[in-house]
């Protein structure tokens, strides 16, 4: 009797044991599920970005993310690829941003404008030309080129950016599908008009 008894107490007591533990590991991935999310949400609305040790500034639009740097070498294969990317959430809308070695003065904006034109219908797949004129942000002149391109499946729509900074050249490339520019053409553009040079 005394070893029935043991016997079911003993497998009571691995079934309590037992109990336990799996709904510590239950708890466990509730927490780690929930810590990801917090931490994804806070990247999410974290839509202030920077670079040149925090010299320049602007917003992105909500949802767009750092792509990493092996999805960028995937993404720009040719070489030569932005030092920085940002992207929403189907990688088919980015905005691209860089300094570049070359120098770009303010007076001679007009000309280089027409010279990216000029080499950009030679180079640049499907390039349909939608605009190119010079704008002010930030207190300076930028070349804004906006163009229609081609991938292997797709039209891209592309809102093209430059000017000089401290003697070299400051690049944006805000760019995405046809077939999201609907629905990220003001959110671009509310990011252009937040650049901020210091």
């Amino acid at each position: 009797m005394h070893e029935i008894c043991y016997n079911i107490s003993s497998r009571y007591q691995k079934y309590i044991t037992h109990s336990i533990s799996r709904k510590k590991k239950q708890m466990n991935k509730i927490f780690i599920a929930s810590l990801y999310l917090l931490i994804f949400t806070f990247t999410l609305h974290a839509k202030s970005f920077s670079m040149h040790q925090n010299s320049i500034t602007f917003n992105a639009p909500d949802g767009f993310l750092t792509m990493s740097p092996e999805l960028i070498q995937i993404k720009y294969p040719k070489g030569n690829p932005p030092a920085n990317v940002l992207t929403n959430e189907s990688t088919e809308s980015t905005i691209a941003y860089d300094i570049r070695a070359k120098s770009l003065p303010q007076s001679q904006i007009e000309e280089t404008g027409k010279a990216f034109e000029s080499a950009y219908k030679r180079v640049v797949a499907g390039f349909k030309l939608n605009s190119n004129k010079i704008v002010q942000i930030s207190g300076q002149k930028w070349i804004q080129m906006e163009f229609i391109s081609n991938t292997i499946d797709s039209e891209v729509y592309n809102i093209f950016l430059v000017t000089g900074y401290k003697g070299k050249m400051l690049i944006f490339n805000l760019n995405t599908t046809l077939k999201e520019f609907n629905k990220y053409e003001s959110a671009f553009r509310k990011s252009i008009q937040s650049i901020i040079l210091k």
